[in-house]
């Protein structure tokens, strides 16, 4: 077979192991989100009562 054939073999298999590890990213992610949830409304409580300091206050 020509060198053509497995370039886009090749080619393919690499966007469908890219899609699978997007995927599984995705999800590892959702899974942890419960955990991840409770420490980040401890810091969004602990944001909220110190000053912002970015360069797009209000005047």
């Amino acid at each position: 077979m020509s060198g053509v054939y497995w370039g886009i073999v090749f080619g393919l298999l690499t966007m469908v192991a890219t899609l699978l590890i997007c995927v599984d990213i995705v999800y590892s992610k959702s899974k942890r989100s419960p955990q991840m949830s409770d420490d980040s409304a401890d810091k969004s409580g602990q944001s909220a009562t110190q000053p912002l300091t970015g360069s797009r206050q209000a005047a």
